[in-house]
């Protein structure tokens, strides 16, 4: 058992071992400490220090069906180009949820994150980090290259190391495989189901959307040997901000300030308006967060420039 104390302040580590010796100690519990607040941190140490062949998450509100483990690893000798499985989720919830719930249950993770089982499609990168499972070897050969996720690490911010993981994995020439023989449960509390969180959600893909663009930036601008500038970054952000905003009319827009609703239009613009926010408020930092990129992403593009493409123009 690894446990990460990332930069607690309530008591995790004596709690912990308080638990574990009342339980007898079933097998060897290793406490790593890892002082820099934020999932990101946390999951990059975690993984780093597992042993075995298969690393796979599961959040503590998932409860994996017993034969999890065994068809994930039948499923990874079917194809060796299989670098990540995605399964299905089950919502099981406190109370009755909200009838809304059903056209939005993908931002809760519930569900599945592609329709029907096999491959995802070519250059798909959407994965869900519940009940992901990917191969130690190729996460270390990753950080070997010096991979590491610009997302999540901000305290409070836990989304988007999985998909930097699976776009890592793509330039490597993994695929990403989903089946509903993986099937595991995602307990939802009350509180937890309300419009104010949706929207919560939604805004942390605003802020996980700013890191994607970076990524998207940086591979156009690598292909057609253009400079990494912060006068071009901005000019290509704010063109494909526009873009994005184009098909709302202006009394969409208007409404979504003045008048809030349950409407999905206006999920939609607070997440445009997250990833404005996170641009301004992160630019700065900008061409150093693209230098980390490219530390590992040119190796793996001149391995096989064709493995990977970004899923979006950038104009």
């Amino acid at each position: 058992m690894i446990l990460v104390n990332n930069a607690s302040t309530d008591n995790t580590i004596d709690f912990s071992k308080e638990v574990w010796q009342k339980l007898n100690s079933p097998f060897p519990l290793k406490i790593i400490n890892e002082n820099r607040p934020g999932k990101g941190y946390a999951v990059e140490t975690g993984y780093d220090a597992a042993q075995y062949s298969y690393i796979l998450t599961v959040d503590d509100d998932n409860w994996l069906q017993s034969d999890y483990l065994i068809e994930a690893a039948k499923l990874f000798q079917v194809d060796a180009k299989i670098g990540i499985l995605q399964g299905h989720s089950t919502g099981v919830f406190e109370e009755e949820p909200p009838a809304w719930l059903k056209e939005v249950e993908q931002f809760f993770i519930i569900g599945s994150p592609v329709k029907e089982s096999g491959y995802f499609p070519k250059d798909s990168f959407y994965v869900w980090g519940a009940g992901m499972v990917i191969k130690k070897t190729d996460w270390v050969y990753l950080r070997s290259l010096g991979f590491t996720a610009l997302t999540s690490k901000l305290p409070g911010k836990a989304a988007g190391e999985d998909n930097e993981t699976a776009i890592g994995l793509l330039l490597l020439g993994r695929k990403i495989y989903y089946s509903d023989k993986l099937q595991y449960q995602h307990f939802m509390p009350t509180d937890r189901i309300s419009w104010s969180k949706l929207k919560q959600n939604i805004e942390t893909t605003g802020y996980v959307a700013y890191y994607f663009f970076l990524y998207a930036f940086f591979l156009d601008s690598y292909s057609k040997g253009n400079p990494v500038t912060l006068k071009a970054l901005n000019f290509k952000f704010f063109r494909h901000w526009h873009k994005l905003m184009r098909p709302f009319t202006l009394k969409q827009q208007i409404a979504y300030w003045i008048l809030p609703r349950q409407e999905y239009y206006q999920l939609v613009l607070l997440r445009q308006y997250s990833q404005l926010k996170w641009f301004l408020k992160l630019q700065k930092e900008s061409l150093l967060d693209i230098n980390k990129l490219q530390t590992w992403v040119i190796p793996l593009l001149k391995q096989n420039p064709e493995n990977f493409k970004w899923p979006y123009e950038l104009e």
